[in-house]
This record gives structure tokens, sequence and C-alpha cells, in this order.
């Protein structure tokens, strides 16, 4: 492998990387910000990801120097070339830039949970949940006659049915 872009492995990880390889890539922080950070701010530079590392890292304060110096030094010689050998991303020497590859969409059903501000379809229950307790309780305190008790529940039953066989149809294209 070198480090221009050309991966060898790139093309046979390009169809679906195995769960051991992709929870080996998500059970360091470090490659895991390196994903989250290429996820929302599209290519970047080494520097640019290693300084971005250093803050999530300090939580509290600037990092130092050294910090950030150590940071850039393991991107470069462990999370870079891990990633860029399993297909995951392309790093290009000459013009310092990281980028994702499609191969990192075999991440998406696991990124989501391994996200620990909390994931997307667990938010999106929860909102589904207080609209149902809060619609239930309108309904039942006769704020609202014009819909019946059980056609509200009927209504809620069909919402979680749909978005549960959703999120069911979400994971199961993810894995395979």
């Amino acid at each position: 492998m070198d480090y221009t872009g050309n991966c060898s492995r790139c093309v046979q990880t390009q169809s679906q990387l195995s769960k051991s390889d992709i929870f080996g890539v998500l059970q360091n922080d470090r490659r895991r910000h390196v994903l989250e950070l290429l996820r929302s701010h599209g290519n970047q530079s080494v520097r640019s990801l290693s300084e971005e590392i250093a803050r999530l890292e300090a939580e509290n304060g600037e990092p130092n120097s050294s910090v950030r110096k150590s940071i850039y030094i393991s991107l470069l010689q462990t999370h870079i070339p891990k990633m860029e050998s399993l297909g995951i991303i392309t790093y290009n020497r000459e013009h310092d830039t990281v980028e994702l590859l499609p191969a990192v969409h075999d991440f998406d059903v696991y990124m989501e949970t391994a996200n620990k501000s909390g994931n997307i379809w667990s938010r999106f229950y929860l909102g589904l949940s207080i609209l149902a307790i809060g619609g239930s309780l309108t309904i039942l305190s006769g704020l609202i006659e014009c819909i019946s008790s059980s056609q509200w529940m009927l209504f809620v039953s069909i919402i979680f049915l749909v978005s549960s066989t959703t999120n069911m149809c979400h994971f199961h294209k993810l894995e395979g």
C-alpha cells in the first residue's frame, strides 16, 4: 500500500467489510472520530483532523501542542493506514487529505449505535412515544373530541409499525 490513495485491498472491501473489521475500527475513539469528522465536514487534512480530535479528547480547555503532535503522529502511523488498508478512507500524501470511500457505508448502522450522543432512531422513537402519550392524554381529557381513543390507538399503532418496519429494513440493508 502506498499513501497516494492506492490501496491493494480497496477493491476487495468495497463490497462489504466483516463485522470484525468494522468493530476493530470502531473500538478506537480516534478512528471513530476520524469517521465522524469526515462524514460531517468532508475531506480533511491530517492536521485539521488531529487538531479537532485533540479538542474532543481535551473536553475542557485547549490541548497543548505536544498532545496535538502526538495525535497527528498516531493518525499518520497507525489509524489512517489501518482504515486505508480496509478501504474505508484514502490518504493523499501529496495533498495531505483524507477522504471517505464508499465502504464507509458498512459502518452506518454501527456508527449510529456507537454515537455517544444518542442515535437517530432512539431519538425518533422517544419523540414518537412522547407524541403518543401527549395525544392520548389530550383525547382522554376531552380537549379533542373529533378523534376517539380507538382511532388514536389505531393511528399510533400504525405509525409504530411503519417506523419499526422501516428501521428494521434499514438495518438489514446495511448488514447485508
